[in-house]
């Protein structure tokens, strides 16, 4: 995995972080910011949907190096795990929209990762 790949996938995951801090400290929600890292989130989105389009990002390259791979996708099962636990305790904040942004990345990635 390249550097500007493995950055993408870090600030893809920047308005999960955002949600996830404002939902546990309910004193630090502020909208503007939420909505700027998901702005962030949905550009570095873009930016990996469209390597995957052209076939620079794949799961060969994802899991090329197992090292890289299985803390990549323990990080990813956690936090998922603890935003699916403020969601059933109704904490999340911007539930809905940080789960749409959750499932249409998700997609797009179903759809757009290939092998090389």
């Amino acid at each position: 995995m390249n550097t500007r790949i493995f950055v993408a996938e870090l600030l893809q995951d920047l308005p999960l972080w955002v949600a996830l801090v404002m939902s546990i400290y309910p004193e630090t929600q502020n909208e503007n910011i939420f909505y700027i890292s998901l702005g962030i989130g949905t550009g570095a989105t873009l930016f990996l949907l469209k390597e995957m389009k052209r076939g620079e990002y794949s799961f060969e390259t994802l899991f090329n190096k197992p090292s890289e791979a299985v803390p990549f996708l323990i990080y990813s099962f956690l936090l998922l795990m603890i935003l699916i636990v403020l969601t059933f305790q109704d904490r999340l904040y911007m539930g809905s929209l940080l789960w749409i942004y959750i499932v249409a990345g998700s997609i797009g990635e179903i759809f757009l990762m290939k092998r090389k």
